[in-house]
């Protein structure tokens, strides 16, 4: 657990740079890694990876936030090397991600994060239709595993899915 502490604050003292493509911002030739910078360096996190795995690479991503509403944070990290992403197979992500590809239930999904967590508070918004088809998207966001059933009759978005889910909504918008 210490371990973790000093590398989350590790991170914290990093500071966060932009996300842009290494090649685009990089004085390195494609396929090399990019020069370490200063202080505010903008590759921390792939210098870190690099580090890490060294000149084959991976794929990571990792989080730590305070979800609203929430006084206790979230730490999550995910990461291959490169051996590891040759063996998957891209389809077997299609449930998930299947579930994730209506507007409404990435509106869900974003009021269940953001706190509100019954069928009831969900159907006083119109954006969400009718009692029915709300249950219909959360069953469906559930089985995929991006809701749980707190209790009876509140939701949230799981521990382990808050980051990988923050990921993809900024994949999907930057």
């Amino acid at each position: 657990m210490a371990e973790l502490e000093r590398k989350v604050a590790d991170l914290e003292n990093a500071g966060v740079g932009p996300a842009v493509p290494a090649e685009a911002a990089s004085d390195s030739a494609p396929g090399q890694r990019p020069a370490r910078a200063s202080e505010d360096d903008t590759f921390w996190a792939l210098n870190g990876l690099l580090d890490h795995a060294g000149d084959e690479g991976g794929v990571v991503y990792t989080g730590h936030i305070t979800p609203p509403g929430t006084e206790s944070p979230v730490s999550w990290q995910m990461g291959l090397p490169s051996a590891a992403l040759e063996d998957l197979n891209f389809a077997e992500a299609a449930p998930a991600l299947a579930a994730l590809g209506h507007p409404v239930r990435l509106e869900l999904l974003q009021a269940v994060y953001e706190g509100t967590t019954t069928v009831s508070q969900l159907g006083q918004d119109d954006r969400f239709g009718t009692t029915g088809q709300i249950y219909h998207h959360v069953h469906a966001l559930a089985g995929a595993g991006w809701l749980e059933s707190s209790r009876r009759g509140h939701w949230r978005v799981p521990g382990q899915k808050i980051i990988p889910l923050l990921t993809l909504i900024l994949i999907g918008t930057h």
